[in-house]
């Protein structure tokens, strides 16, 4: 059986009247995890997000498994798991009450849902912050709970954009083993971080929207 495949196939995204990707040409395997890496402003999380179907293509197209991501149904949607930049947690929420937002969106009941959270923030060495507000939290708490939230729901494809940025050495040890532990998952990670891009497979570099080398 083949690998699990995501596929950038001439993918453009303007933003504002802006081209932010320029005919980016990227595929990724289970088993085989990406970097993408380039200065600030150089899309990286843009083609993230398109590739996550967050962000819609001005060209080109994103396949999944071969067939159009914007075709997907809500199911081959809940494949994904995204860890954000910017996290997206829910203020004024605990974090148990974060990871558990979108196993609820997709009608998971109560006990697995609570069994899923407490094991996704037991694996980031959150379990004791299950209660706290995120807002109380530390940056890099914060970011683990992205990183739980995502983990949650068992996704086949994991898209994180910086998830080393605000973590110390023994965190971000943790979660690059948790994001990069299942050989049947595809991952892309964006991100500068020497050892996010000594961890991966392949690294893809872009500069001004596109890909200048791929190593």
């Amino acid at each position: 059986m083949s690998p699990h495949r995501l596929e950038a196939a001439g993918l453009g995204v303007s933003l504002d009247g802006r081209v932010v990707l320029d005919d980016v040409d990227l595929v990724a395997l289970a088993g085989e995890p990406v970097a993408v890496s380039g200065p600030s402003g150089s899309g990286k999380s843009v083609l993230l997000h398109a590739l996550g179907g967050l962000l819609p293509a001005t060209s080109g197209q994103v396949l999944l498994d071969g067939a159009p991501l914007e075709n997907a149904d809500a199911a081959a949607r809940a494949r994904f798991g995204v860890v954000l930049q910017f996290l997206g947690l829910a203020s004024g929420l605990t974090s148990e009450e974060n990871v558990a937002l979108p196993l609820q969106s997709r009608g998971l009941d109560r006990d697995e849902v609570a069994s899923r959270c407490a094991e996704a923030l037991a694996a980031v060495g959150l379990e004791a912050t299950a209660g706290r507000m995120v807002d109380d939290l530390s940056g890099g708490q914060r970011q683990r709970v992205g990183v739980a939230r995502a983990l949650a729901g068992s996704p086949e494809i994991l898209l994180a954009d910086e998830p080393t940025a605000e973590l110390d050495p023994a965190s971000r040890a943790r979660v690059l083993s948790l994001l990069l532990g299942n050989p049947g998952v595809i991952v892309l990670m964006a991100s500068n971080d020497p050892e996010v891009c000594e961890a991966c497979r392949h690294v893809v570099h872009l500069r001004d929207g596109r890909v200048v080398s791929l190593d």
